[in-house]
């Protein structure tokens, strides 16, 4: 049976965290956007559910960072994780276009290899 251990929880930290910033950051009025996919424009024509969405993935991350480490060495590494992920989000996607396969594939490695390597 396949258990997990809260050891090896960061990858799915840092990817609710980064959706949920994603989330956020879509839903805002001061943005420009010029990329569109399907998920992006149910986040822009639904706005009260996806900041809703969103700060409750942003919650659910920084509980999951306090189980793991800790109260205040999580909330530490939470905001850590938030102003990195920001400062990523912010920079890269206006610029850049990265397709769901691309991100899929990146977390399911880390995942693999969090797992193999703890």
């Amino acid at each position: 049976m396949f258990l997990i251990n809260l050891n090896n929880m960061y990858t799915i930290i840092c990817t609710l965290t980064a959706l949920g910033f994603f989330v956020l950051y879509n839903t805002s009025q001061k943005v420009k956007f010029n990329k569109s996919c399907v998920f992006t424009q149910w986040i822009r024509s639904h706005k009260k559910p996806s900041v809703a969405i969103a700060l409750l993935l942003l919650t659910i991350s920084l509980i999951l960072e306090i189980i793991v480490d800790g109260v205040a060495i999580g909330i530490f590494t939470f905001l850590v994780y938030l102003m990195f992920i920001g400062s990523a989000i912010l920079s890269l996607y206006p610029t850049l276009s990265i397709r769901l396969s691309h991100i899929g594939a990146l977390i399911g490695g880390c995942l693999f290899f969090e797992v193999i390597l703890l």
